[in-house]
């Protein structure tokens, strides 16, 4: 058994997501875990489709374990959210190998630019460039160029490789190995492109009810989107819930943003004064982004303190392993995995009786996040869903 570990946000799963898959099997990996985020996303928004319709998507296109990186982690940093995806793989004590997508694909260029990242001297430069307004990201970039060539800088700008960066070094001392799975960046949808649309471009199409969109999805994704769409529960996006975002903001003093993750250097005071100035979310955002604080980093922090997540808790190991979709072979992984897993394995809300207090309060966040996300539906749910939810087990063909 060779087992592959994928970190995900399957906003929708689309042919880029199934090339990968595919791509990681041929390999060598007999078996695919994949840690993807629930309801809210990295880049600081909703997720376009419930996380149980994206489970359903991933183990009908051939994952064969899903396992969730909660919300504490999933809304975080580039880095915060790699350290938090990896050590779930890590615990669950099967994992072999972490398969990513890449601009670069080269390992050697990677490991050399995460290398980079980790340099005392490339850390002085960021902190020069960021006190001249630039924004942390681009002040790397411009450091990493400085001291190791602007071929390097290329890498560091590039947003999988990015996220590569940061998987390769928090699996250093860990055992699993890299696996960069090249991207083709042609995103032409009647293009030969394996990728075809990006993730961004599709939900756009969505969102505008283009049914080209259509084209960029495998037909179960797109038939389990059509479902929850006929239901009311799809698409999702933070505008859905602008008058409940404003409602609890729009309560705040501005000491009260120091209390969430990424504020610093005054930006309380930036997003406190969005907040009086504006009607709603997007107006806020134009207001409180800068050329130092990017978009992705306001949403984040705008929707933390809607959901009530505080600074600290994406700081430690994930205390949990929760399964929210699985395959016939994923369940030889979890016969194993009852074996050598180093944190509890969560079926169902029963199993966090058991668990520790840090595992049963990250769970009162997911809680939360799901309770407040449905208010995007248009129908929403009643509280207490995460409670009642079950695992997506693969159909039987």
């Amino acid at each position: 058994m060779k087992t592959a570990g994928i970190i995900c946000e399957y906003n929708p799963f689309h042919n880029g997501h199934l090339y990968q898959i595919n791509k990681t099997r041929e390999n060598g990996a007999t078996h695919i875990i994949c840690v993807m985020s629930g309801n809210f996303v990295q880049r600081g928004d909703l997720s376009i489709v419930p996380k149980a319709a994206k489970a359903q998507m991933a183990v009908d296109n051939g994952a064969d374990l899903v396992l969730e990186l909660p919300t504490v982690w999933a809304m975080s940093s580039a880095e915060d959210f790699a350290k938090g995806a990896v050590s779930i793989l890590k615990n669950t004590g099967v994992c072999d190998s972490l398969s990513f997508g890449s601009e670069c694909g080269n390992i050697k260029k990677l490991q050399k630019a995460a290398d980079a990242v980790l340099d005392k001297a490339v850390d002085a430069k960021i902190g020069f460039y960021m006190e001249q307004g630039v924004s942390f990201v681009g002040a790397r970039a411009k450091a990493i160029s400085d001291i190791y060539g602007s071929e390097m800088e290329h890498i560091i700008s590039s947003p999988n490789d990015i996220l590569g960066i940061e998987y390769l070094n928090a699996i250093k001392n860990t055992g699993i190995e890299p696996m960069a799975i090249k991207r083709d960046t042609v995103h032409d949808a009647d293009s030969d492109s394996p990728f075809k649309k990006s993730a961004g471009e599709i939900r756009e199409l969505i969102l505008k009810n283009d049914m080209s969109f259509k084209k960029a999805l495998p037909h179960s994704s797109y038939e389990t989107l059509r479902q929850y769409a006929k239901i009311g529960m799809c698409p999702n996006t933070v505008e859905d819930l602008d008058k409940a975002i404003m409602a609890v903001l729009r309560r705040f003093e501005a000491d009260d943003f120091k209390n969430y993750p990424d504020v610093s250097e005054g930006l309380e005071n930036r997003i406190y004064n969005a907040v009086r100035q504006s009607a709603g979310v997007s107006e806020i955002l134009l207001r409180a982004k800068s050329k130092r604080y990017t978009m992705a980093r306001i949403r984040r922090i705008i929707l933390n303190a809607y959901l009530g997540i505080g600074k600290g808790y994406n700081k430690s190991e994930v205390p949990y392993i929760r399964v929210l979709g699985i395959s016939e072979k994923g369940k030889e992984l979890l016969k194993e995995m009852r074996q050598t897993a180093k944190k509890p394995v969560i079926m169902k809300y029963a199993d966090f009786q058991s668990a520790d207090g840090f595992a049963r309060k990250i769970f009162s966040f997911e809680c939360k996040a799901a309770d407040l996300y449905s208010l995007s539906f248009s129908k929403p749910s009643p509280c207490g869903t995460e409670k009642t939810n079950t695992v997506y087990i693969e159909k039987e063909t």
